[in-house]
């Protein structure tokens, strides 16, 4: 009985966090994004790249902070840092690089402002400090909450 509940206790708790998150796809760069709540204030997102080698599973996190957020809109930026926990270039670390991403999310369904088109302007610097590159994105995404805040 009480594998039960707490199985009956787990699932619960995960039907209300997946209420706060968001799935974002980047056809053009292969990457997939999990996000906590893109309709609050700060929020975390998380990318990885899809079509890829094991080997070269690079993957980001950022937190996320809502300039000015609308209906229509929601404008953002954030600092992040990317990485690939399965391939160490010196043993020393997984760091790839950093950057800082400046966003609209743009909902243009008046019958569900869930889903959203993704714009992304995203400077990139690599681990040394001697290369980098203006990254843009264009992706869909579509948030999970039932609510605003």
């Amino acid at each position: 009985m009480k594998r039960y509940l707490f199985i009956l206790l787990i699932m619960t708790n995960l039907a209300g966090l997946m209420g706060q998150v968001a799935i974002s796809y980047y056809p053009f760069q292969s990457v997939l994004a999990i996000s906590t709540n893109t309709e609050k204030v700060l929020w975390i997102d998380y990318r990885i790249e899809t079509n890829t080698f094991f080997t070269n599973l690079n993957m980001e996190i950022s937190p996320m902070w809502n300039i000015s957020r609308t209906e229509l809109v929601n404008y953002y930026l954030g600092p992040g840092i990317s990485f690939n926990p399965a391939y160490m270039e010196d043993q020393n670390s997984i760091i790839n690089g950093y950057f800082a991403d400046l966003g609209i999310r743009i909902k243009p369904l008046k019958t569900d402002r869930r889903w959203q088109l993704v714009l992304e302007l995203s400077p990139y610097l690599n681990r040394e400090g001697n290369g980098g590159n203006l990254r843009s994105k264009t992706g869909i995404s579509y948030n999970l909450a039932r609510n605003k805040q």
